[in-house]
């Protein structure tokens, strides 16, 4: 990273280096949400997301879903061979061929379920005693409708339909186990393509919108306080953006980046490709 002299006031960003600029994900592809919730057990787990990982919204006619934190591994294949996506609360998967997939809908090999939750946000887990098995297939993601395999039956989800389907009923074990009866709810979305944003594979950096910013020409000392209590409004002040001509999820976009930014104590080190995309790396 390179570095510029620190001012007196407020804190100076660093620019990133060329080397370290590795271009993001920004693929549209066919995109599907499945979430396997087992609403009549009681949590034992609260996970709350500050901000969400996932921030679908449109912008300037595209469709976007907007993924700022790093969810896929090295072991994705290149995004230029995918032919689908299909995302859970606990992975993203994506897929060569228009299916199947075996989407990933519970942890740690079944022992952790989900109760409430959704792709990307909040989620609400209970631990099992016993891992818990499903037996749910995306067959088919194509241009059209999303074909789901559970419970023995097939479901044909529409582009831009959300569908419930009762899984059969079935008996767990809880972690102080006692057994009790559960009717897992499997919830599917198919928006149809979308284009999906995401940091380059395997890379250290947070993904955010360019928020109408044009990094060359922001001031290169932002004079707010910094810390936990960073004001998003103040930065964005300091930089020039008004937030109100910004769509609500780039609101939201926009507080995950100031935080990821300009919490810690040290200057951020920031980076913008040649698409306006901006990459934040987080302090060690």
């Amino acid at each position: 990273m390179d570095t510029d002299p620190t001012s007196a006031d407020g804190v100076d960003w660093q620019r990133a280096a060329a080397e370290d600029r590795r271009v993001p994900v920004r693929r549209a592809v066919p995109y599907v949400e499945a979430v396997l919730e087992f609403r009549d057990l009681e949590p034992t787990r609260y996970g709350g997301a500050f901000f969400p990982d996932a921030v679908p919204y449109s912008l300037c006619g595209e469709d976007r879903v907007f993924y700022w934190q790093p969810v896929l591994d090295a072991t994705t294949p290149p995004s230029g061979d995918w032919a689908a996506l299909c995302a859970t609360p606990y992975r993203v998967q994506p897929t060569t061929t228009p299916g199947p997939v075996d989407p990933r809908l519970t942890s740690d090999d079944g022992q952790t379920v989900l109760v409430e939750g959704t792709v990307g946000g909040d989620a609400t887990e209970v631990d099992l005693a016993d891992p818990v098995a499903h037996a749910v297939t995306i067959e088919r993601i194509d241009d059209d409708a999303a074909v789901v395999s559970a419970s023995d039956d097939h479901h044909r989800i529409q582009r831009g339909q959300r569908a419930e389907v009762w899984l059969d009923a079935t008996t767990v074990r809880l972690a102080d186990g006692t057994e009790t009866a559960t009717t897992p709810v499997l919830t599917v979305r198919y928006p149809g393509v979308r284009a999906f944003y995401h940091p380059a594979i395997d890379a250290t950096y947070r993904l955010f919108p360019s928020f109408g910013l044009d990094l060359a020409e922001v001031p290169r000392s932002v004079d707010v306080s910094t810390g936990p209590n960073v004001d998003p409004e103040a930065v964005a002040e300091a930089l020039g953006l008004n937030l109100s001509e910004r769509p609500y999820p780039e609101r939201v976009l926009w507080q995950a980046f100031v935080h990821t930014a300009f919490v810690g104590d040290g200057p951020p080190t920031l980076g913008q490709f040649d698409d306006g995309l901006f990459a934040v790396w987080p302090a060690d």
